[in-house]
């Protein structure tokens, strides 16, 4: 038999047991109340002198508090401990003191048992005397009503779109479609052992956005001309030889039959984060996370009658690794709905790689390879709506913008003049931006 687990059980029932009994005796108790046993002695000197006790000083607090103080005991008030959804309200004091908070008479009131002096505790983090029956740490020597901890699971789906590039096209014919909205899974595990200090990671996707042309003219000659051109230009007498760069390479992307084109970005993040939670409205976190972006890019074209042909291909990797703060806050709009705040801000380093090749009749003639880093910034910002449909579950919707700069894109690495030169650097100045709805369910358990 599990005695110490039994005790425990026990001690937590008689404590929530004293401290109804303690709420309802400051209810009615007029001008002074009581604090837990032992608690008022080590905050002051005993017992009043008969003045103090004709001007109203409760017993033990003659040295700390005014006339007509009602002394109450921290778990008589829910506090950020009681993070349980609906156990936090305005006019909390007001509730334990039995009146309207905001009236004169609330003027003198002061909640004891800071640092959990009760329990002859320095600190206890939203949970005096231990983490309760959960789990960690087993056997709690609960002092008033210690929160509960608990885990929570936040699955989201978003519908996000990659902005920007509107248009990108090495054919001078057509344009490709701008990105569309793709779904995107975010997924979130996390713990709050003693109600007030706790941990989560998060992880997004990963989710591509794909776009691509296709171009057809079967006259002979072709009419589909591309953008790309030879950089080095014609030999002159001055440069016989500019670059070596030949640029017969080139001819099948001039008057062509058929053209293609494809341009792909693929993104996922994980994130670890230490919290701390107040109220049960405010989240603030700190943590690490991880960033990555992938873009391919090809580019193929076929001209006398698809006897010759040509392709450029190319693409970039960005790999983002940094530190970042974050703010989750909610606002009551009534008693169930609530307005959701989620922001985040980090500073990133950024690894990027890029690479591009160009073929001609199935050989390859020049390829070419780079990397580089640099610091980037991420901005993450959303605004919801939250309904909360019990204690354990509530449901989210609204709309999200993520933003990263200083990445390296596939449009940025490629020149239209084309030289031996092309891919040798690469170009981290392109910012990144997603926008979005996002909707999801929230799992306490």
């Amino acid at each position: 038999m599990n005695s110490p687990l039994i005790h425990s059980v026990l001690r937590r029932h008689a404590a929530r047991v004293l401290a109804i009994a303690a709420a309802a005796t400051i209810a009615v108790g007029g001008a002074t109340a009581s604090a837990q046993t032992g608690l008022v002695g080590t905050l002051g000197a005993g017992q009043p002198t008969p003045s103090e006790a004709t001007a109203g000083y409760p017993a033990g607090a003659a040295a700390m508090f005014t006339p007509g103080t009602k002394i109450l005991s921290a778990s008589d008030v829910p506090t950020a401990a009681d993070v349980r959804p609906g156990r936090l309200a305005p006019g909390s004091i007001a509730h334990a003191v039995g009146g309207d908070f905001a009236s004169a008479d609330s003027a003198g009131v002061a909640q004891v048992g800071y640092a959990c002096q009760s329990c002859m505790q320095h600190s206890c983090n939203g949970a005096c005397g231990g983490y309760g029956m959960s789990g960690y740490g087993g056997q709690s020597m609960a002092c008033g009503v210690p929160c509960d901890p608990y885990y929570y699971v936040i699955v989201e789906a978003m519908y996000m779109e990659r902005n920007g590039e509107d248009g990108f096209s090495l054919t001078q014919n057509e344009r490709m479609d701008d990105f569309g909205f793709e779904w995107m899974p975010r997924i979130t595990f996390g713990t709050l052992p003693n109600c007030v200090n706790g941990y989560e990671f998060t992880f997004t996707g990963p989710t591509e956005w794909n776009r691509s042309l296709r171009v057809v003219d079967t006259n002979s000659p072709g009419n589909i001309d591309s953008f790309l051109f030879d950089g080095d230009g014609p030999p002159t007498t001055a440069n016989p030889h500019p670059q070596n760069f030949d640029g017969s390479f080139l001819d099948p992307f001039q008057d062509a039959n058929l053209q293609t084109q494809f341009y792909n970005t693929e993104y996922w993040s994980a994130e670890l984060n230490k919290t701390i939670v107040g109220w049960d409205v405010a989240k603030v976190l700190f943590g690490g996370r991880l960033i990555r972006v992938e873009e391919d890019f090809g580019y193929a074209s076929q001209k006398d009658i698809f006897a010759s042909s040509a392709d450029l291909t190319a693409g970039t990797e960005n790999t983002m690794v940094g530190l970042q703060l974050g703010l989750d806050l909610l606002n009551p709009l009534t008693q169930n709905l609530y307005t959701d705040l989620r922001a985040r801000i980090g500073v990133h380093y950024n690894f990027a790689d890029s690479e591009i090749r160009l073929r001609n009749q199935g050989t390859t003639v020049l390829s070419t390879s780079r990397d580089d880093d640099d610091f980037c910034g991420v901005f993450d910002v959303g605004l919801a709506l939250r309904y909360q449909l019990g204690e354990i579950l509530s449901i989210r919707g609204g709309g999200e913008v993520l933003y990263i700069t200083n990445t390296a894109l596939v449009p940025g690495q490629i020149d239209a003049a084309v030289t031996n030169a092309l891919g040798s650097r690469i170009d981290m100045n392109d910012g990144l931006l997603f926008y979005g709805g996002t909707f999801g369910i929230e799992l306490r358990y």
